[in-house]
């Protein structure tokens, strides 16, 4: 975030990007709890259990837009025509890639192709919402996806898989953790 007043657009699109971190991170959990021959329910439940309460905070950290003012600059909001074209490049590079590796018959690699490319469409994010969080969260999923691959090179099979969800959940989560600490903070600077 920037050193501008934190307003309830800056509540709404951290509520917004939390949330998506929330739902993709549990989408990348269970396929690491997928990819387990067994004790995948306690781990399922586990991850329930974060998701939710992520999301119980994300929802409760809300509660701050009522009490911050309006605007900020940011009437518009992020999520715009670079967002989409980021998001778009996205898609095609996950579809295109994934097709590529199966064809070469490497689907084993698919789940690292995706965390990877995942992880480089956040890098214009940092401009975008103005937070070099998006960054850090770029690189940490970039290098979880070429550890999955090192790891899965090297013979360790269980990597192909294991490594993309349970660390891509465990990226994700801590970002959006990272960010409501954050946005909480700036919040209560800015209550009026």
């Amino acid at each position: 975030m920037t050193d501008e007043l934190f307003s309830k657009s800056h509540v709404i699109t951290l509520m917004i990007a939390s949330l998506i971190g929330v739902g993709f991170g549990i989408g990348w959990w269970f396929s690491g709890v997928a990819a387990l021959s067994s004790g995948g329910t306690v781990l399922m439940v586990l991850g329930v259990v974060i998701a939710a309460g992520l999301a119980g905070w994300v929802l409760r950290f809300g509660r701050f837009a009522g009490r911050l003012p309006g605007g900020g600059g940011r009437e518009a909001g992020p999520f715009g025509r670079t967002y989409g074209i980021a998001v778009l490049l996205m898609v095609v590079a996950i579809f295109a890639g994934s097709r590529l590796l199966t064809v070469l018959d490497l689907p084993q690699a698919v789940p690292a192709w995706v965390l990877f490319v995942v992880g480089v469409h956040f890098v214009p994010f940092a401009k975008l919402f103005g937070s070099t969080r998006f960054l850090l969260l770029a690189a940490l999923l970039c290098g979880v996806g070429v550890l999955a691959v090192g790891l899965g090179v090297a013979g360790l099979g269980w990597s192909w898989r294991l490594v993309p969800g349970f660390g891509g959940a465990i990226v994700l989560w801590g970002t959006v953790v990272a960010g409501l600490l954050d946005g909480q903070k700036l919040a209560h600077r800015s209550v009026v």
